[in-house]
């Protein structure tokens, strides 16, 4: 059971207001938005003195907290970057492959997700192997079945963005895990709502931006990447933060001809970090491990359940997954795109926050979303609905 007083000494700042838009951004929590302060106001008061030693134990306080979060086999699998493009562009241009191989993907990515592939295939010779959908859904055997002799790397979303198609991360990546192909998972739209275990997944590879789910900020990310795989990908860019370095400053490097990367996930990092952004996720997370990501994946759930059956009259198209297990808290409705105006109107009228796009209106559920708040938003839903008769 989710810890309700907690909930609400961390989001009482809503007061009344309905937010449904975790996913394009999270609303974090009090302790996030104290500590994304604290660290400015700190630096300021020690006039910088001992920043750089501070901000590090800031790192690696947060590097347990996620491999918990993700039941990663050792911490140092966690390496943290800008955002998701940026940790799915390393595999993509880190990875070894040749021309000739291939990678397998889904054809509703997210340009974060499928851009550095588009790049790879551009730049690196690779073909990609695109699995379409049908009816909003990818299906797992096509995925699977997309998977040749050439496949080095199965690419997919724990949730896709526009639908909230959540995939069968388990089926997959055993399928990859048994031919030898790395699985890599864009994990933006699930992490700290729906439980992830990337050992059970059988997932090589997980990237994440901090500013949904895990209540962070803006400019923060992180990569999960097994050990093994992680020494076969050279990072794009080097610095004194990602390789190992023999000599302390003021002494200079004396060996010209080679690095020697790091042999864990921080080979990632190539120079300072964005240290207040990872004190952020690192409050997040701490509030997801107290409330259990298994209790907030069963709230979520179980809202999005009594939302559909509520909405389920509406003469208006509802995205919805056949089958529950690819169920992941977010619903996604269509509109009559003429009347933008007067949805606009009717969501305002309710408190209502959520991802409104010409004709399209995503609802992202989280653990401070409530079932009296779900019965508001099909009130104004057929509010909605009527504007279409």
């Amino acid at each position: 059971m989710l810890n309700q007083e907690l909930i609400r000494e961390e989001y009482g700042f809503l007061d009344g207001e309905i937010f449904l838009n975790v996913s394009q951004v999270c609303m974090p929590p009090k302790r996030v938005q104290q500590a994304y302060g604290s660290f400015m106001d700190n630096y300021v008061k020690c006039f910088g003195e001992g920043v750089v030693d501070t901000a590090w134990r800031i790192v690696h306080g947060c590097r347990p907290k996620l491999a918990q979060m993700i039941h990663a086999a050792h911490n140092h699998e966690i390496g943290f970057v800008k955002n998701t493009a940026e940790g799915m562009g390393i595999l993509a241009s880190g990875y070894p492959l040749k021309p000739g191989d291939n990678v397998v993907i889904a054809d509703q990515e997210h340009q974060s997700t499928l851009f550095p592939w588009i790049n790879a295939h551009q730049t690196r010779g690779i073909a990609l192997n695109i699995v379409h959908h049908e009816n909003n859904e990818i299906s797992t055997e096509k995925m699977i079945g997309a998977i040749d002799e050439h496949t080095k790397v199965l690419i997919v979303s724990s949730a896709q963005f526009s639908t909230g198609f959540m995939a069968d991360l388990k089926a997959l990546g055993e399928a990859c895990r048994a031919r030898g192909v790395v699985f890599a998972v864009d994990g933006i739209q699930t992490l700290g709502r729906i439980e992830m275990n990337v050992q059970e997944m059988c997932i090589d590879y997980l990237v994440a931006g901090s500013n949904k789910g895990l209540l962070g900020s803006l400019g923060c990310g992180f990569i999960y990447c097994s050990d093994r795989i992680v020494g076969q990908i050279i990072p794009p860019y080097a610095g004194y933060q990602s390789t190992v370095s023999h000599v302390s400053p003021p002494s200079v490097t004396s060996n010209f001809e080679s690095l020697e990367w790091y042999p864990h996930a921080r080979r990632f990092e190539s120079g300072n970090l964005s240290y207040n952004c990872i004190l952020a996720v690192d409050k997040g997370v701490e509030l997801l491990l107290e409330l259990g990501v298994p209790n907030i994946e069963a709230h979520v759930l179980g809202l999005e359940r009594y939302l559909r059956t509520k909405i389920a009259d509406l003469p208006l198209q509802v995205v919805q997954p056949r089958d529950e297990k690819h169920w992941s808290g977010i619903v996604c409705i269509y509109y009559p795109k003429e009347h933008e105006q007067e949805v606009i109107e009717i969501l305002k009228s309710k408190h209502i926050h959520c991802t409104m796009r010409g004709g399209y209106i995503r609802l992202g559920i989280d653990f401070y979303n409530t079932y009296e708040q779900m019965d508001t938003v099909s009130d104004a839903l057929h509010s909605v609905g009527a504007l279409a008769k």
